[in-house]
């Protein structure tokens, strides 16, 4: 069994709106990141902070913890699956390559399975197991937020820069949008793949 949480946070103070309902090319976010990896998936959730939003094929699930931080997300995920593996990604990465997924899901015996490059965790791509809400809340009780600090404190694969090459050759799982700009050249970048495929 294998589950897909896509957080949906709150509002972007650069955007000026929720990311829940960001749009590209008339397609919400969610609905590009179902298409690519949802069939990789037993049940499929979206974890609000506030808001509401109904989606064909998912559960909606509000926070269940009250931080400001996107290890909220993560903690709520883990504390609601009944499952081991646990693909979690943030509702702003439009471009997620399924065969990366589908690599990152195929190892065992960790409590996450993590991209690390350049120095850095995607800790928002990531898949997370049971194993791991503890530890995580072993931090949080020491008001330790940083899900990239209980990463490097965690048992975990990191998926290094030459593995996420052989599936996504440049980097375009990781593209999220966080401003007008970002979404002007995701759009743009969509309608060239859509160009592509003519």
């Amino acid at each position: 069994m294998k589950n897909l949480f896509i957080l949906a946070g709150g509002k972007s103070k650069r955007l000026g709106f929720d990311k829940l309902y960001l749009k590209i090319s008339n397609q919400s976010v969610i609905q590009l990141i179902d298409k690519s990896i949802g069939g990789l998936f037993d049940k499929k959730f979206i974890v609000v902070k506030n808001g509401h939003i109904e989606f064909e094929g998912f559960e909606v699930i509000k926070d269940k913890v009250n931080i400001d931080a996107p290890v909220a997300g993560v903690l709520t995920s883990l504390m609601v699956t009944r499952t081991n593996k646990n693909f979690i990604i943030a509702c702003d990465m439009p471009f997620v390559k399924k065969e990366l997924v589908e690599y990152m899901l195929s190892f065992d015996g960790y409590d996450a399975v993590v991209p690390y490059y350049n120095g850095y965790f995607e800790p928002l791509f990531c898949v997370y197991t049971k194993t791991f809400l503890e530890k995580a809340l072993d931090f949080i009780n020491k008001d330790i937020f940083s899900l990239s600090t209980i990463l490097q404190n965690s048992n975990v694969k990191k998926i290094e820069l030459d593995e996420i090459l052989r599936f996504d050759p440049f980097l375009e799982s990781f593209r999220n949008i966080n401003t007008q700009s970002d979404l002007e050249e995701a759009n743009e970048r969509f309608r060239r793949s859509l160009s592509n495929q003519v």
